[in-house]
């Protein structure tokens, strides 16, 4: 007799706990793949007295219909956030799962299902022969869109990259200020010679030497390379390559039997190497 009474209490308290606990969705309609899900529920006992193990787990796939994103904890309500990821062909009713959670006392509380309408981005039509077909929705249609406002943009950026262009070369190959060091404006000298293809060495020659005279202060000649060397030590470093660029000119320009000049090449590494010791002077 004392069992049978302890049966009844049993099963009127699981009673108890159906009637208690109710799921209630945001939203049980018109739910298209992709769309997200809150579903309420409403415990008879807090939610800190429910056994951790038991609580639906994130990130997982709930039947074929929804995912389980994650869960929010208030008080004996529990907010599960799921996400439509399949649909069927049609419009058709479907349910949330049934969840079954346990108290840190043992007792088993069930979740009950909740049901909801899901369907296709189509819509649906008879094919005529008793079957039906699926065709697309006229307001999912793409509509063209208006370019009148991308085609201004692109030709503004392509006119404020041309007129970019043409300020730089003019400001590189001429309009550029002239207040560079002097081996830089050698340099400059030199390597326009070499981008048109006028590779004259007199015309390096020429212009490495009035970097030197400007460096110096006066017009340095072969016999007086130590003024040279006193207003610019950073110079000396190059000594040996400096006279021997001296040495070749004074043959060239003032010997009788004009000796050849140093070709465009070498003058461009000596100009080269005088640049870089500019920098660090």
């Amino acid at each position: 007799m004392r069992n049978c009474f302890v049966l009844v209490l049993f099963l009127y308290s699981l009673q108890a706990q159906a009637i208690d606990t109710s799921i209630e969705l945001d939203r049980s309609w018109g739910l298209l793949v992709g769309d997200m899900l809150t579903a309420t529920v409403d415990l008879p006992v807090s939610v800190t007295e429910l056994d951790s193990q038991s609580l639906p787990q994130h990130e997982k796939r709930y039947g074929p219909w929804l995912y389980l994103h994650d869960t929010e904890q208030q008080d004996n309500r529990l907010i599960l956030h799921y996400q439509v990821i399949n649909v069927p062909a049609e419009n058709r009713e479907v349910a949330t799962p049934e969840l079954e959670l346990r108290t840190k006392d043992g007792e088993f509380i069930t979740i009950p299902s909740a049901p909801m309408q899901i369907g296709s981005f189509m819509e649906q039509s008879s094919d005529g022969e008793g079957g039906t077909s699926v065709i697309p929705r006229g307001d999912m249609r793409l509509l063209p869109t208006e370019q009148t406002t991308l085609v201004w943009q692109l030709w503004t950026t392509l006119t404020v990259l041309l007129l970019s262009s043409l300020i730089w070369l003019f400001w590189h190959f001429g309009l550029r200020p002239r207040h560079r060091l002097p081996f830089a404006t050698a340099m400059f000298e030199l390597n326009k010679m070499r981008l048109l293809g006028r590779k004259d060495a007199d015309a390096a020659s020429r212009s490495l030497h009035h970097a030197f005279n400007r460096c110096a202060g006066r017009v340095v000649i072969n016999s007086e390379l130590d003024k040279l060397w006193q207003q610019c030590p950073w110079l000396e470093a190059l000594k040996a390559d400096i006279e021997s660029f001296y040495h070749a000119s004074a043959a060239h320009y003032f010997s009788p039997s004009a000796a050849e000049q140093k070709d465009f090449e070498e003058i461009l590494k000596l100009a080269k190497a005088c640049r870089e010791r500019e920098r660090l002077a």
